[in-house]
């Protein structure tokens, strides 16, 4: 047995020898003549730590353009970059200076163009860390404003620094952008900074921002969340959420809304114009579901789900809506893949809900 082993078993048999004494009775002396001794007193419990009085963010910022608001301590700090902002517990940090206390947490904002994803994001970000011997956790799903995203918990040392800081680095796909969270401390002010900055990534929320597509020639508004695009194309316009479908590549992820405004003919009806729509969308590929009525713009119209695979392999799922002002028929057809319906269909029907006609 080598020196190594023998320190190592040493070391192990006294830690062994240690337990079984503590687990051991402890022998009583023998007093005779006297009564058999009581039971020993029971040990005095344990003081309980006090439960740490949770922070209380009562600052929020906002940011209009990116439509992402964060709660934050309201003796924090906080500054605004190109596609930034960053938190801190002390203007101090915000000045460059190595972080020897304190805490802060970074918010930055990229377009997912692309096959680029959020995983992605996030295993770059890591890279770029320069930390020497980083320790860094597998990928863990977390929720963040509502949506599902991804977070990472790391520690290590800055290159070149003596400090070891604790953190995470999370991120969450929103609106075709990929926004990510990077947070730390001092390692030995975890305890203290660290459930304020998981607050505050759980107090993160996403508000959609609009623009609103006019039409003087067909007399209409309506809504459209921020990153959207839109083509206008004689009597119609389509939205849509990426240039790719634009270009007729096959459908196989994202959304479209489709306006058409036709004037209705003198011996024609905005339900015959209806039936008509249907026995076009109606085939064997594609089922509709029954006609619902609908308030449009302020006006009487219907609408009618469909699912199927219009000359496509990707399945997808929608709705047409059609409603009549001015003598002119109204048509919206709103649609996304199928898988991703629960994330669009939302704002398809947000769109819908927008629209508004201008007064004749």
């Amino acid at each position: 047995m080598n020196r190594t082993s023998i320190a190592t078993f040493t070391a192990f048999a006294t830690l062994v020898m240690t337990v079984l004494a503590c687990a051991l009775p402890i022998p009583q002396p023998l007093v005779i003549g006297l009564s058999p001794p009581g039971p020993p007193d029971a040990p005095a419990p344990s003081p309980v730590p006090p439960e740490p009085t949770p922070v209380v963010l009562t600052a929020v910022y906002t940011n209009a353009a990116t439509g992402v608001s964060i709660s934050y301590p309201e003796d924090w700090v906080c500054e605004e970059f190109i596609e930034q902002v960053v938190f801190a517990s002390s203007g101090r940090i915000l000045s460059g200076v190595e972080l020897e206390s304190g805490a802060a947490m970074m918010l930055m904002r990229t377009e997912l163009a692309g096959s680029l994803t959020i995983e992605d994001l996030v295993e770059t970000t890591l890279q770029e860390l320069f930390f020497d011997k980083i320790k860094t956790s597998d990928l863990k799903p977390r929720t963040i404003g509502g949506s599902d995203g991804i977070l990472v918990t790391l520690m290590g040392s800055p290159a070149g620094g003596d400090v070891s800081m604790r953190g995470f680095v999370a991120g969450v796909e929103h609106d075709g952008w990929g926004h990510l969270f990077v947070a730390a401390s001092i390692l030995d002010e975890w305890s203290q900074h660290g459930p304020v900055l998981e607050q505050m990534l759980s107090s993160v929320e996403f508000q959609r921002i609009t623009r609103t597509y006019t039409s003087p020639t067909w007399g209409f508004f309506i809504t459209y969340p921020d990153g959207w695009l839109f083509e206008e194309q004689g009597e119609q316009v389509i939205f849509v959420t990426s240039e790719s479908i634009f270009g007729g590549t096959e459908f196989e992820t994202g959304a479209a809304m489709l306006v058409i405004g036709d004037e209705l003919g003198d011996a024609q009806t905005f339900e015959e114009m209806v039936e008509m729509i249907l026995s076009e969308l109606s085939s064997e590929d594609i089922a509709t579901g029954g006609r619902e009525p609908l308030w449009i713009g302020g006006r009487d119209g219907i609408i009618i789900s469909f699912e199927g695979t219009p000359g496509e392999e990707v399945r997808i799922r929608g709705f047409l809506a059609a409603v009549e002002h001015s003598r002119r028929g109204y048509l919206f057809v709103g649609f996304s893949v199928l898988d991703e319906w629960c994330d669009y269909g939302p704002v398809l029907q947000t769109m819908l809900d927008s629209v508004q006609f201008a007064e004749e």
